[in-house]
């Protein structure tokens, strides 16, 4: 068994199919069937069922994978960890950050760390967090910063930091700046929303049904900059992660209340692959961005509760 043929394996495992698995690894199909046969054959035991609905690991396919990705690990940490000798924080980071962050913390944070690490090569990915997770597990990302705390295979999510949602409305809205609202209070409002395929979508519907909210109309949006925009120069109004309009406090261009009774909180999780830990260079980035996620939670807390 080669290092090769245990990511092959380990991609079958995590996808729970043989051509899922190919895209994945960027062979055909056959080829890794092939391979997966070949260790099934070396170790003398069925490693996965296979039925029309896809593969399902066996006992012994659960053991390697358990294993395999302890072995992948400390492979990818002993070549980080020798890389760094040199003292100097250099190298790659490839990440991706849902949009309230990108509006937020990523620029300060970036402005940081670029003045302290030029010789990093930095590539950024701004997407909702379905998107994110699923470049994440195909290995384009190195990490994430998303919404939802994610449920797959081979993927690690870790808290970052806790945010609360607001109510943003333009000025033509009759909102009071900063007043405290709860929801269930709230006469029927004309709202946008991002479409119910992403995870902050469905967190915004459990905070509008758990205060039995009512909406007069709706408007669906993936544009979080077209959504606040819209918002601004309408009587129109949204639920949003207060990272998204921090920023936009001193202008007065938003109405932003803070929702009370109960408060609507917004969590940001770190995923990155079990199998690949973060570089020297990625964790030092991933510390800034943390800070910068603190810093708006200090601000937003003294704005929502001396206004």
């Amino acid at each position: 068994m080669d290092i090769r043929q245990l990511e092959q394996f380990v991609a079958v495992y995590e996808e729970g199919s043989f051509s899922r698995a190919a895209r994945r690894e960027n062979c055909t199909q056959p080829a890794l069937s092939v391979q997966i046969r070949n260790l099934e054959d070396e170790f003398g035991v069925a490693l996965f069922t296979r039925s029309r609905r896809g593969v399902e690991p066996t006992v012994a396919g659960k053991r390697l994978y358990a294993r395999g990705l302890s072995i992948l690990s400390a492979m990818a940490d002993t070549q980080n960890a020798v890389r760094e000798l040199t003292g100097e924080i250099s190298g790659a980071i490839t990440a991706g950050t849902v949009p309230s962050v990108s509006r937020s913390a990523l620029p300060a944070a970036l402005s940081r760390f670029t003045e302290s690490h030029p010789n990093v090569a930095i590539t950024l990915d701004e997407a909702y967090g379905g998107i994110l997770t699923q470049r994440v597990v195909a290995g384009e990302l190195d990490f994430a910063v998303v919404t939802s705390a994610v449920s797959h295979e081979g993927i690690e999510a870790t808290l970052l930091t806790e945010h609360e949602m607001a109510l943003v409305s333009g000025p033509n809205s009759g909102m009071t700046p900063f007043e405290r609202i709860s929801l269930k209070d709230l006469p029927p409002l004309r709202m946008v929303l991002p479409t119910r395929r992403h995870a902050i979508r469905q967190l915004i519907d459990s905070h509008m049904a758990r205060a039995d909210m009512t909406l007069e109309s709706s408007i669906e949006s993936d544009g979080l900059n077209t959504t606040l925009e819209y918002v601004r120069h309408s009587g129109w109004s949204t639920l949003t992660a207060v990272a998204s309009v921090i920023d936009a406090v001193d202008s007065g261009a938003l109405i932003i209340n803070p929702i009370v009774r109960p408060r609507a909180e917004i969590d940001y999780y770190l995923i990155r692959q079990v199998r690949q830990p973060l570089t020297g260079a990625a964790e030092r980035f991933v510390d800034v961005l943390r800070e910068e996620l603190a810093g708006i939670t200090r601000r937003w807390h003294t704005l929502s509760r001396t206004s």
